[in-house]
Formats: structure tokens, sequence, C-alpha cells
């Protein structure tokens, strides 16, 4: 007997507490804006809303790109688990939408996440390094380009979910056609997942740019999916589901757990070991704010710590990828640990409090004329507001600060701009204020969407039986036997 997964009501009752703990965290954070006046367009609510909207479509949309490149390799392992990956994918139908609308209302002013793309829009005419992302975030294509992705997503994800519960997968003609399906979706997925990474989240520095960004994203989702599925998997086999479902099974799913945690670090230190070595303002930039503020330089390198020491340390040893207690507690804590990740990339941009801000540019300012030494990105935002006439890392221009200087503070120290960009002064700038942070508003927020996600899930998956008994790799998959770390 192959049974469904009973979606109970102490379930239902449950997920339903999660999703009020997540309404209270919205109404604790509005809140605390009024009553701290940080109310800037309520950019900590928007923050936190794109931050976890982002996040959980993600993982639905890497748990169908798990089912569709299995599909096209003749991969059997995961057949037990399919239809698991594919109820992930039940959040991605609404997510999309609501990616859409919170664009919409960025772009109408209802909040300020997307404000340095409207301001380009509106002076950046006639500026000719501007004129690729006027037409790039032009509003009419740049709308349409995420409706576009909402659309193929909530497509894919019926279309998947439907024709995988097909009682005739054996017929040669249904199983041929559900490698077109899935390479289909491939495509989709590649496309998809890059531009939505530029169009929600890197434009929101639009001065910022990383080349390999979609790849970035790409490896968060794949760490994040595989620790949902790694708990979700532990959970229904606590319900008596998944009998067949043993510790090999559970073993391959800490396997790309761990590959994948590897792979994303690979990445986390490309881009920024690379950015740093280029010395390019408009790279180093995104690195400087957040390092002006100790809270996010904090959590830059805990989400390193969680997402790789943690992995590399614990679960790349056989034993902890088949003991169900130590991999569910590592799936959990990536699947955090991701979170904060993508915390570290939304919360800074809309946060600042620009009283502060001009605070600190006020005392960068003063550290190029007294001669300490500053960051290039440093600089470079200075020129852009009209205090540094060059900052080009050139011997002649520090020579030529060097002057103005001793000319203009008439003492005899020389400027020192440090030709790497890389070192900072002895006496550190006055710190920008950031309003952003993970408090009990974000923790809250964050545990209401795990409910949304979960509930949404947990109906998707009880449509339908829980094991495609009629995959052709079924009998590959219950007789899985992992003899390798």
């Amino acid at each position: 007997m192959n049974p469904k997964f009973e979606f109970t009501a102490p379930i239902k009752k449950a997920l339903f507490y999660m999703m009020g703990i997540g309404l209270f965290g919205i109404v604790y954070i509005l809140i605390s804006e009024f009553i701290t006046g940080e109310h800037n367009h309520h950019s900590r609510l928007w923050s936190n809303l794109l931050a976890n909207t982002y996040y959980f479509t993600g993982i639905g949309l890497f748990g169908m790109f798990v089912v569709a490149a299995a599909q096209i390799a003749y991969g059997g392992w995961q057949t037990l688990i399919k239809r698991i990956l594919l109820s992930l994918s039940a959040f991605a139908v609404y997510g999309g939408f609501a990616l859409l609308a919170i664009l919409i209302l960025g772009i109408l002013g209802v909040h300020n996440l997307y404000a340095h793309v409207t301001h380009i829009l509106q002076t950046g005419a006639g500026d000719p390094k501007y004129t690729t992302k006027l037409v790039f975030f032009a509003p009419a294509f740049w709308i349409s380009r995420v409706a576009v992705y909402a659309i193929l997503w909530a497509g894919s994800s019926y279309a998947l979910n439907k024709f995988f519960a097909r009682t005739d997968q054996t017929d040669p003609k249904v199983y041929k056609r559900s490698k077109l399906l899935a390479a289909a979706f491939i495509v989709i997925f590649a496309l998809t997942e890059s531009f939505i990474s530029w169009d929600m989240i890197m434009s929101m520095d639009p001065h910022w740019y990383s080349t390999l960004f979609g790849w970035y994203n790409f490896a968060s989702y794949g760490c994040a999916a595989w620790g949902m599925t790694i708990l979700i998997v532990i959970f229904l086999k606590s319900q008596g589901y998944l009998p067949q479902v043993n510790e090999n099974h559970v073993h391959d799913l800490g396997k790309m757990l761990f590959g994948f945690s590897i792979f994303w670090t690979y990445l986390w230190f490309d881009q920024f070991m690379l950015q740093w070595y280029a010395n390019v303002p408009e790279d180093t930039m995104f690195w400087v704010k957040r390092f002006d503020v100790t809270y996010f330089k904090i959590t830059v390198f805990g989400a390193l710590i969680i997402n790789f020491v943690f992995p590399l340390f614990v679960l790349i040893t056989r034993s902890s990828k088949r003991n169900f207690r130590l991999i569910g507690f590592g799936a959990a804590l990536l699947v955090f640990g991701h979170y904060v990740d993508f915390f570290n990339f939304t919360f800074v941009e809309p946060n600042w409090n620009e009283a502060a801000v001009a605070e600190a540019h006020e005392s960068k300012e003063a550290k190029l004329k007294a001669g300490q030494t500053v960051l290039f990105a440093e600089a470079a935002e200075h020129k852009a507001e009209g205090t540094v006439t060059d900052v080009t890392p050139t011997k002649e221009n520090i020579e030529a600060v060097a002057t103005e200087v001793k000319t203009t503070e008439g003492h005899g120290h020389e400027a020192q701009v440090h030709e790497g960009g890389k070192e900072h002064a002895e006496e550190e700038a006055a710190p920008t204020q950031n309003f952003a942070g993970i408090g009990i508003g974000e923790i809250m927020v964050f545990i209401g969407f795990l409910g949304i996600f979960l509930y949404l899930f947990f109906n998707n998956l009880s449509k339908r039986p829980i094991v495609p008994e009629n995959d052709p790799y079924l009998k590959e998959c219950e007789r899985l036997e992992v003899t390798y770390s």
C-alpha cells in the first residue's frame, strides 16, 4: 500500500501558530519603527518581506531543478523523495507573484528597496555610464521580466507535479516526454534564476556588480533546499511515512548538502577575494558598506562560519551523514545560515540612517585631508559627492592629494591613499548607523514564512501518494546502498 500524506489538524494548527508568530513579528517591526523613528518607508519591514520571499522561492525552484536534472541524467537514487522535491515548489507558485508585487510597489515609491535604481532612472538621463542600466531598469521592461518569471515558475510547478504523478510512467513514450519537459525546465531555471538575482537583489545597489552572482544564488538555494529536504524526510519518517527510506538515502542527501556547502564557499571566496584583489571601487564598495557597520561585518563572517566551517568539520564524516539527529541539526543550522546570507544582501541598502551616513562621510573626508589611509572605495564615494577630485590609484594622484593636504592644512603629514585600496586607517571612521539587524522581529517573520512554506508544501504533498510507485527506477532506489563516504 502506498499511502498519501495525511495533512492532519494538529500539523495545520502548528503551522498556523508559526504564521501567527510571523504576523506578530510584522506588527512588532512596525511598532519598533514608529517608536524609534526609524520608519524610512518602513524599509526594515519590506527588507524582511523581500529576503524571506526570495529565499523560500529559491528553495522551491531548486526542488524542481533536482527532479529535472535527475530525469535527464537517468538518475534513480532520488526516486523515493521525488514527490518531496516537487512539493517544495508549491511556494514558488506564489513567491514569484509576491516578488512581482514587491517590485511594482518599489517602483511606485511605496517602499525604498529600489530607491537607488529609481534615482538613476530620474537623474541618469544623458550620463553615458548609465545608458545600459537605463534600458535594463526601464520600469515596463523590468516589471515584464519578473512577471514572465512568475508565470513560468507557476506553470512549471503545475506541469511537473501533474506529469510525474501519472500512473503510466513505465510507458516509453511517456518517459520520453518527461525528459523533454525536464529539459525545458532546466533552460527556464538557468535563465530565470540568474535574472531574478539581478532584478531583485543586485539591483538594490546598482553600482555594485558580481559576474558570478547568479551562480552564488544557485549554490545558496541548493544548500537550503537539501537542508529542508533532509528535515522533511526525517519528520515524515517519524510520522510513519517513507518506510523504504533508510540511512543510505539520508547519507546521499547529506553528501549533496555537504557538496553544495563547499561549492557555495568556493563562490563566496571567489566573490570576496577577487573583488578586493581587483580593487575596483564599484566592487569593493559592497564590502566597505558592510564592514563600516560592525553588526554586518559579524553576520557576513558568521554566515561563512555556519555555512562552511560546520559542514567541513562535521558533515564530512560518513557517520555524521548516517546519524539522523546530527544530520538533522546540521540541516536546520544551514537553512538558517543561508537565510543570514541573504539577510546581508537585502537589508543593508534600504536601512541606512542618512544622518549617520552624512556624519561618516564627513569623517572620511577628514581622514583624507589629515593624511590618513583610506580605501579607494571610500574615496570613490566622496568623488561621487564632489569632495574628492580624483581617486585613481596612481602615483601622480597620491602626490597631488599629499600636496593639497600640505597646502590647505599647513602640517607635514603626507596623505596616504593606499595603492592597494585594502588597508583601513588606524583610527576608524565614525561608524555609519544601519537600522537593520537580525532581531526578534526578523526571527518571528522568518518563522512565519517558514510556516507558510511548510503549509503549502504539505498541502501539495497530501494530494498524491508520497512514493511514485510507477516510476521505472523505484526498485533500484529501494535497493540503494552507499558504500563510500
